[in-house]
């Protein structure tokens, strides 16, 4: 009889241990030793991981950071690039205005080849004696023809003065890819003569113009070096001093510009080359 309490006691000890164990009061692991509740694992885990993600987190930031002012700094290098490329098109474009404004520098057109002839001899006629001049009156004017008489072929020069007009009016309407094409092919027929100094330096223009620098200074050269006299010498050195100044040959720029003040004082030329070199120095070129 004496049993039946002790048993009973441990019967009510191993139905209360379960319940202690679901409520969190002194868990034990299958080792025997006291197990962490899921709350504890938690904040554990929490404190373990939270310091390394934020130094993580902290070093991705400071990365993007780094990233996002080198990517500012080459757009806004960029974007100076692209100012001054805008403005030095614009300049040129400008420039060849003002240029073509001022006219081709275009000699005036001579007479078609027969007329001067004709006014000689119609200038003979008149100082000739009167008899002489009743007698060619007397003479009988030749029976017409029923055959058409062609006009007279259009003269050399008026050919020229037409490719140079064409090419030139090319030009003065912006197409400077047609108008190099036109010029290039004024420049071959014509290499002398009237209007081929300025074919040559309007080649230079158009070539400038669509920044194709290397065939700009050649013509620019040709023209310095086939027609000395001509009076596009002076542009054309300032053109050869710009190209220097656009490539970045600053110290050779300068010396060129130079050059067109002291060579050619009071020239249009020489203002212009006045005027690259305080801008040069404003931007501390």
């Amino acid at each position: 009889m004496r049993s039946l309490p002790v048993l009973f006691m441990f019967c009510g000890l191993s139905l209360a241990i379960p319940v202690w164990a679901e409520q969190g009061y002194g868990a034990y692991d299958a080792g025997g030793y006291g197990a962490e509740t899921l709350d504890e694992r938690v904040a554990k885990l929490e404190k373990k991981l939270s310091g390394q993600v934020l130094m993580d987190l902290n070093t991705q930031i400071e990365r993007l950071q780094r990233e996002l002012a080198k990517t500012r700094g080459q757009l806004e290098e960029v974007n100076h690039k692209l100012e001054t490329l805008k403005s030095q098109q614009q300049a040129m474009y400008t420039d060849l205005d003002q240029r073509i404004r001022q006219g081709g520098g275009s000699p005036p057109a001579a007479p078609a080849d027969g007329v001067a002839a004709d006014a000689q001899d119609a200038g003979a006629e008149e100082a000739g004696t009167g008899g002489e001049t009743r007698t060619a009156a007397a003479t009988p004017a030749p029976a017409p023809t029923s055959r058409p008489v062609a006009p007279p072929p259009a003269s050399d020069g008026a050919a020229r003065e037409a490719a140079y007009q064409r090419a030139f009016g090319t030009l003065k309407d912006g197409r400077f890819a047609e108008a190099i094409k036109e010029f290039k092919s004024f420049t071959a027929r014509y290499p002398s003569g009237d209007y081929a100094d300025n074919g040559q330096y309007w080649l230079g223009e158009a070539y400038y113009v669509n920044r194709d620098f290397s065939s700009a200074k050649d013509a620019f050269q040709k023209l310095i070096r086939n027609f000395p006299q001509s009076t596009k010498v002076p542009d054309a050195a300032l053109k050869l001093a710009y190209i220097e100044s656009d490539t970045g040959q600053i110290a050779s720029a300068r010396q060129m510009l130079n050059d067109v003040i002291k060579r050619y004082p009071g020239s249009s030329a020489a203002k212009q080359a006045e005027k690259r070199l305080q801008k040069m120095q404003q931007e501390k070129r």
